[in-house]
């Protein structure tokens, strides 16, 4: 199968699409603020867990990682509180969770003896640079690999597209780095032969329409993801045959926006009820064999007493939604801050290559101002190092937080 990889390179975010035979498979939203799974770090042991046999460990995020003592090497040797530690993301942090580590090397002393588990770097001067480095660097502070926005995209696809293209040239190099083996040429996002903005659209939206027939809903939760089905109101037809017609292509859509929003966990699907059990075997097949293409292997596990279908997807990186939406009261979801800033400076993109040699200012909500002054500082730097601008920001209070305006200098 064709599979080809799609990367808009803006300034402090890289938004990429997977397409297997022209249709959006996967997405991806890289912004360099995240502990990928693969990637190493010296943390500090912040407190010790003797009911659930591990340790908490500061990597530097909001919520410390999850040690197990089973993770631990050498084994048999306790851990200490404020202990030094190199180690392995083995599962991000997502959906409220901490992440889950491994640990690879264990340090005494900042510049103290070392033991280095068979398991970590079989390589020993590989081995040797990282003491190295850890011994020069107080916890916590991210090892490696090079936390690069190609390098991290390639460790976060399922596999390796055939092609690779960008709409900014100056993106290419990094590229190449990261997927060495693997053509990447320069195709500007107006030519793509999908639209970026509507993919990611329908990969947050809670429902999703079944022409002429029905909808699909969906809803995440900590315990696990809930989808409902919906049948339209028919003119003709049996209540039956309109339900399994519904569930048949609720199958389809189903299978492709799990992988598409990269759902995991355990997930439970409300289909149109059936009373006849052949008809629930023809839906319970169908969705197995929209499912099969997906290199993450979920497994259905069968119908419940209460007539839903459960599955189980295994976990793999964060859930698309969790990387650009958030909660808010009454359970609804919204942009965070930093999702909206980084779309306010995709518009300028727009605007400055629309009309070159403006200047420009953004109107934007406070928490969204002081994202773009905060955290995505370095963003704006490198637009108007790409714009050769500087880039007014103007605080609005009244301003709601998804609403931004760029007007005229």
């Amino acid at each position: 199968m064709r599979r080809k990889l799609l990367i808009a390179a803006g300034p402090g975010e890289w938004r990429a699409a997977l397409l297997e035979a022209g249709v959006p498979v996967e997405l991806y939203v890289e912004r360099g603020d995240r502990a990928e799974a693969g990637s190493i770090y010296l943390g500090r042991v912040l407190r010790l867990l003797p009911a659930l046999g591990a340790a908490l460990v500061d990597l530097g995020d909001e919520r410390p990682a999850f040690l197990p003592r089973r993770e631990t090497e050498p084994r048999g040797r306790p851990l200490c509180e404020g202990e030094r530690v190199i180690v392995q993301i083995r599962r991000e942090a997502q959906g409220g969770k901490a992440a889950r580590i491994t640990e690879r090397l264990r340090l005494q002393s900042p510049v103290g003896a070392s033991q280095a588990s068979a398991e970590f770097v079989p390589e020993e001067p590989r081995r040797r640079v990282i003491l190295d480095q850890a011994a020069a660097l107080d916890p916590p502070v991210r090892l490696g690999p090079a936390a690069s926005f190609a390098a991290v995209l390639a460790g976060a696809l399922t596999g390796p597209p055939m092609y690779i293209f960008v709409d900014d040239p100056a993106a290419i190099p990094e590229i190449r780095a990261a997927f060495s083996d693997i053509g990447v040429e320069h195709l500007p996002e107006t030519e793509w032969p999908i639209e970026l903005d509507a993919a990611f659209a329908e990969a947050l939206s809670e429902t999703v329409s079944l022409p002429s027939i029905g909808a699909v809903h969906f809803e995440a939760t900590r315990a696990g993801v809930l989808i409902d089905v919906d049948s339209g109101t028919a003119e003709t037809g049996s209540a039956e045959r309109i339900g399994l017609a519904t569930n048949l292509a609720a199958a389809a859509t189903i299978a492709r926006q799990i992988r598409l929003r990269n759902l995991g966990g355990g997930i439970v699907v409300d289909f149109v009820g059936l009373d006849n059990r052949t008809l629930r075997e023809k839906v319970r097949m169908a969705l197995a064999e929209a499912l099969a293409p997906d290199p993450a292997g979920p497994q259905i596990l069968g119908w419940t007493r209460l007539g839903h279908l459960e599955l189980v997807r295994p976990r793999r990186g964060r859930p698309l939604a969790e990387a650009l939406l958030e909660p808010r009261l009454g359970g609804a979801h919204a942009k965070t801050a930093v999702t909206v800033a980084h779309e306010a400076l995709r518009a300028l993109r727009r605007e400055t290559r629309a009309q070159p040699g403006r200047q420009w200012r953004l109107i934007v909500a406070p928490d969204v101002a002081a994202v773009l002054a905060g955290t995505a500082a370095s963003a704006i730097q490198a637009a108007e190092r790409r714009f050769a601008r500087n880039i007014a920001i103007e605080t609005d209070p009244d301003r709601d937080r998804e609403r931004f305006e760029i007007a005229r200098v």
